[in-house]
C-alpha cells in the first residue's frame, strides 16, 4: 500500500456554508491540516477553485510558503492538486490554457506529484468531441512532465471509451482518477470500468451517491464499495485514496468513519479475490 493511504479534498474537514459542497475554506484552511493529522490522514488533496479566488494561497508565493509550513509542522503531505475551475471555463480557451500553465508552475513549487484535471461541464469531454481535446491534453502532459507531474483526467466516460482516449492522446504522462461516486451517477459498471482501465489508474475519489446524484454517508447509496475493493484487488491497485465525501454533522467524525469503512473493504477484498 502506498504510504501516502488516505487523503481529503480541502474543505471537507470544516463544516461548509449551506448548499456548498466543493469548496474552499477561506477562514480556517491552515486549520484543516493540524485536524488531518490529529484524524490519521495523511494528506490534503488542494483544489483551485471553480472560480479564481485571490484569497486561496496557491496563487501567490507567500501562500506557497505557508501551505509548506503547514505541511511539514503537523506531517501532512501536498502531493496533488485538482483544478476545479476547468469546470465552469472551457480549458479549450486560451486563458483558461493560460490559468491552467501558471496553477502548474505553482504547483512544481509545492512538489505536487498528481494534477486532477475534471473534464465537466464546460470542458466535457465525450464521445462525440474527444478529439477536440488531444492537442490541449498533450500540451498539458508535456509542460506537467517537465516538472515530473503525473496529469489525471476525471470524465464521464466509460473504461472502454477513456481507454481509447488514451491510446489517441499517446502520451505515457496521463493517467486516470477515478471517482466511485461520479461513476455510479453516469450510470457505469464501477467493477468493469476498473478492469478494463487497470494500471491506468493511478488516483482514486471515494464517495457515495444516491439516485438523485447527491452525495451521501459512504454506504448508504448506490456504490456497492465491495465489489470495486474486489476489482481493485485484481487489479493490484496500492495507490492512495482521497474522500470527495459529504461532511455529516461532524466532519471529523464522517473523516474517521470513512476510513474505517475503506480499511475494511480492503481487508475483505483480500480474503474474497
Amino acid at each position: 500500500m502506498d504510504d501516502l493511504k488516505f487523503g481529503i479534498i480541502q474543505g471537507r474537514l470544516t463544516q461548509s456554508p449551506p448548499g456548498c459542497l466543493q469548496w474552499f475554506p477561506n477562514e480556517s484552511w491552515e486549520d484543516e491540516f493540524e485536524s488531518a493529522s490529529q484524524i490519521g490522514i495523511n494528506f490534503i488533496e488542494l483544489i483551485a477553485d471553480i472560480s479564481y479566488n485571490s484569497r486561496n494561497p496557491i496563487w501567490n508565493d507567500k501562500g506557497i510558503d505557508l501551505i509548506k509550513k503547514n505541511s511539514s509542522k503537523n506531517n501532512i503531505s501536498i502531493h496533488t492538486l485538482c483544478n476545479d475551475y476547468i469546470i465552469d471555463h472551457s480549458i479549450l480557451d486560451s486563458k483558461v490554457i493560460e490559468q491552467n500553465n501558471k496553477l502548474l508552475i505553482q504547483a512544481k513549487k509545492l512538489g505536487i506529484k498528481k494534477y486532477i484535471l475534471p473534464f465537466f461541464n464546460k470542458s466535457e469531454i465525450n464521445p462525440g468531441n474527444a478529439k477536440n481535446y488531444l492537442n490541449c491534453l498533450r500540451e498539458i502532459a508535456d509542460i506537467a512532465n517537465d516538472s515530473q507531474i503525473e496529469v489525471l483526467l476525471e470524465t464521464i466516460l466509460d473504461g472502454k471509451q477513456l481507454s481509447e482516449l488514451l491510446e489517441d492522446i499517446g502520451h505515457s504522462n496521463i493517467k486516470v482518477v477515478f471517482d466511485t461516486g461520479n461513476r455510479i451517477a453516469f450510470g457505469h459498471n464501477l467493477s468493469d470500468d476498473i478492469e478494463i482501465l487497470g494500471d491506468k489508474i493511478t488516483h482514486i475519489h471515494i464517495k457515495d451517491k444516491n439516485i438523485n446524484n447527491e452525495n451521501v454517508i459512504l454506504g448508504t447509496g448506490l456504490v456497492n464499495f465491495s465489489d470495486v475493493f474486489r476489482s481493485l484487488e485484481k487489479i493490484k491497485y496500492n495507490k492512495s485514496y482521497v474522500f470527495e465525501t459529504t461532511r455529516g454533522s461532524n466532519p471529523l467524525k464522517t473523516a474517521i468513519y470513512n476510513m474505517q469503512v475503506v480499511n475494511f473493504f480492503i481487508e475483505n477484498s483480500k480474503k474474497n479475490v
